[in-house]
């Protein structure tokens, strides 16, 4: 009987509790040897899960981050108005998250606050990474976009379906996604696709959830349609109406560390300009 009791636990999947999280994310088009537009992501985010809730019986998560991001043209030598595709453009934001647990689905809403133009200090990070640790062609940083705030709205609904069951279960998931602000203003609708070992949408690092964190490992297939009413860093070029963007990604969460690797795709933001792609790197350790 003691024999049969230790097998059984050595078959158990470890289940780390967890209320906070730490995380780190980077997105850089570099890897995939580009230089232009979304050409660096730079995060900090802190996760707090009340399983309870604060406001409500049922489970939520809060979520803040801190982020700088830089938008620059293709030509990045130029300091010519006229040879530059898009301006250059430096976001430092803030943005506090909520997400509401239901049986079945999750509702997330956000609000983000942030700085455009030099005082964000995005263009002079970007400049001194190029001079002393890439040693490669360093932007101009010419005719940036002016110093200007900006605040933007989210809200995002998650539903989901299991096809198949772990340990390599299939989900299907649909994910659509409402911005309403200065700097952005689109909707997005988005279907992906899960296949590995997942928990339940309400525990899963795929929404960022930490209630009861169960070891998971999977890649996740991400399409979705963006039509666009508005985009502050693009400034005067022809924003297009509508975008496609295409995701890869692989997630993995060990005890209280997750990992994530991913590769991302979108097609053209502006009649003027190609499409583009970059590679996104996370790490995350609950406490």
């Amino acid at each position: 009987m003691l024999c049969c009791q230790v097998v059984q636990l050595l078959g158990q999947e470890s289940i780390s509790v967890t209320k906070n999280q730490l995380e780190i994310h980077h997105d850089n088009d570099f890897f995939l040897l580009t230089d232009r537009y979304y050409t660096f992501g730079l995060a900090l985010a802190y996760t707090r899960s009340a399983p309870n809730g604060f406001f409500t019986n049922s489970g939520e998560t809060f979520r803040f981050e801190l982020s700088q991001k830089a938008f620059t043209p293709n030509n990045l030598e130029t300091i010519e108005i006229s040879e530059m595709d898009r301006p250059y453009a430096g976001v430092l934001s803030l943005k506090s998250g909520w997400t509401k647990q239901y049986p079945k689905a999750l509702l997330q809403t956000s609000f983000e606050l942030a700085l455009m133009g030099p005082a964000s200090g995005v263009g002079t990070f970007q400049q001194w990474y190029h001079d002393h640790i890439v040693k490669y062609k360093t932007p101009t940083w010419a005719h940036e976009l002016e110093n200007k705030f900006h605040a933007n709205i989210y809200l995002a609904y998650a539903t989901e379906w299991q096809w198949t069951p772990n340990p390599f279960s299939v989900h299907v998931a649909a994910h659509p996604q409402v911005v309403i602000g200065t700097l952005d203003t689109y909707i997005q609708p988005e279907l992906q696709l899960f296949f590995g070992r997942r928990s339940a949408l309400k525990k899963s690092m795929a929404y960022h959830q930490l209630d009861d964190a169960e070891r998971e490992i999977y890649f996740s297939l991400e399409g979705a349609y963006r039509n666009v009413f508005k985009n502050a860093r693009i400034n005067d070029n022809a924003i297009n109406s509508g975008m496609w963007l295409l995701g890869f990604q692989f997630h993995h969460r060990y005890k209280k560390n997750e990992y994530r690797v991913g590769y991302h795709f979108q097609t053209p933001e502006a009649t003027n300009l190609r499409r583009h792609q970059y590679l996104s790197l996370g790490y995350a350790r609950g406490f």
